[in-house]
């Protein structure tokens, strides 16, 4: 940037030597004529840029908006940093009343609390009502086990053994009775012969009466014991084994139940819980969204709000809608140039473009700027017959004397020609269907044609015809002139 500086330099230098050996010139020839009072100027060797400038404006290519983030209009202002104050990441800029949404979040946090001291008790009951219903299971369990043994011990045991019983004690009677009739037929056989008394023989067939009556009971009592009271007590220790399972069963449901009732008690509970410490986090937040911090470096710029009485910059004591841009804090680490480019100048240009750009409240410091963005579509103005397309430069390096809308001159670097012949336009005119110079050699003029190269609004580059040196003529001769020029050195 630095040499395109001392090529301007060279060319501003040129123009202005020019025009000082023109009014030298100018006044030499009134000592020779009228014809010699022509203004002149010099071709010299040097830098031609051709530049296309146009107005624009500095802003920030980042910013940060503050707005609330306060649901409704419940946002009230209680301090404001004044307009222009220069912030630091971190500094608070904005703060809102937390007086009612730190009475929020207290009654959050204390539903908070309830809830979880409900949930606690919630689960406690749980525990303790699941272990009843185990313990209850349990004993159930034990007690079906117990019935499978008796049902077990009289089905081969006890039940058994007494019928077993009662088989031998009716044998044996059977077997003392057949005895008895054995002994009552000898004793009546003894009576016959006259060997035993006939009181004998009463008492023997007394014996025989008893014998019969006690075979006769024994007799019933097996048959009791086989088919009324084995059978029933059987029965019995079966139905007791068959209770105790339903119970077992009715057991391990009331077990199942249990979990599933107050496992689902537990579930709501924690369920409010998890509600209530949502609720927190939210009035945490809201309390949170209270205080507005800057998160970049750099100056703040309050933005207008609707009020009833029309717009203005917030004060303390006003009441702002979430989303509404209370500030902004544009970020001065990278700065942009927004420009308008004619729709003619359109094909001119292109993206990463570099451009000088020279501020008017700096004069001294001038930047270049690289075009990132072109508009794709044209804009219209009431003022102009032109349309324009919109024009982003990124600036190459911040200054701490930027600020955010000022005016930039834009010079778009469109091509450059190093180390060559140029010429004022004013210089160059038509010849016969072709570019000429009048050049004064040897107190002589000459019409000189050239081959013509870049050329801006002052200049054009001569690439053949002149020497640096030659002494133009501003304005066509009236006469005099000679052509064709004779040779000159190389451009």
């Amino acid at each position: 940037m630095a040499a395109s500086a001392r090529r301007r330099r060279t060319i501003t230098l040129f123009a202005a030597g020019s025009v000082a050996m023109a009014i030298a010139l100018a006044s030499r020839g009134r000592d020779e004529g009228r014809q010699t009072a022509i203004p002149v100027a010099l071709a010299e060797r040097g830098d031609l840029e051709i530049t296309l400038v146009e107005p624009g404006a500095l802003s920030a290519a980042r910013s940060l908006t503050l707005s609330s983030e306060i649901r409704s209009n419940r946002a009230k202002i209680v301090s404001l940093l004044a307009d222009g104050t220069w912030v630091k990441p971190g500094d608070a800029v904005v703060s809102f009343d937390p007086t009612p949404f730190e009475e929020e979040r207290d009654k959050a946090a204390a539903e908070l609390r309830d809830a979880e001291a409900a949930a606690a008790r919630a689960e406690q009951e749980r525990k303790l009502q699941v272990a009843k219903a185990e313990e209850a299971r349990e004993s159930a369990r034990h007690a079906a086990k117990i019935a499978a043994l008796n049902l077990e011990s009289y089905e081969k045991g006890n039940g058994a053994l007494s019928v077993r019983e009662a088989e031998v004690r009716a044998a044996d009677s059977g077997s003392e009775l057949d005895r008895t009739r054995r002994d009552l037929a000898d004793v009546e056989q003894m009576f016959q012969k006259g060997f035993v008394s006939e009181a004998e023989l009463a008492r023997q067939r007394g014996k025989m009466a008893d014998v019969e009556r006690q075979s006769r009971l024994q007799g019933d009592r097996l048959k009791a014991a086989r088919e009324v009271i084995f059978p029933r007590d059987l029965e019995r220790a079966k139905s007791e084994l068959a209770e105790t399972k339903d119970e077992v069963a009715r057991a391990e449901a009331v077990v199942y139940h249990s979990q599933e009732f107050y496992r689902a008690a537990v579930d709501a509970a924690q369920g409010k819980v998890e509600s209530a410490r949502a609720a927190l986090a939210r009035a945490d937040e809201e309390l949170h969204k209270t205080t507005l911090r800057s998160t970049i470096e750099g100056f703040l710029v309050l933005q207008e709000i609707p009020l009833d009485s029309g717009r203005r910059k917030p004060q303390v004591g006003d009441s702002v809608w979430s989303g509404q841009a209370i500030a902004t804090i544009p970020d001065l680490s990278q700065m942009v140039v927004s420009a308008r480019i004619r729709e003619t100048d359109l094909h001119r240009i292109r993206e990463g473009l570099m451009a000088r750009l020279d501020l008017e409240a700096y004069p001294d410091l001038v930047m270049n700027g690289r075009i990132d963005f072109i508009g794709s579509l044209a804009e219209a103005s009431a003022a102009s017959p032109w349309k324009f397309f919109s024009v982003r430069l990124l600036v190459d390096r911040t200054d701490p004397r930027l600020r955010p809308g000022m005016s930039v001159r834009v010079s778009f670097l469109l091509d450059a020609a190093h180390g060559v012949v140029v010429a004022p336009v004013d210089a160059v005119f038509p010849c016969a269907g072709r570019s000429c110079c009048y050049v004064r050699r040897t107190g002589q003029i000459w019409e000189q044609p050239v081959a013509l190269g870049l050329a801006n609004e002052t200049h054009v580059e001569v690439k053949s015809g002149l020497a640096a040196g030659d002494e133009l003529l501003l304005a066509v001769p009236a006469a005099g002139f000679r052509r064709p020029a004779p040779p000159t050195a190389g451009a």
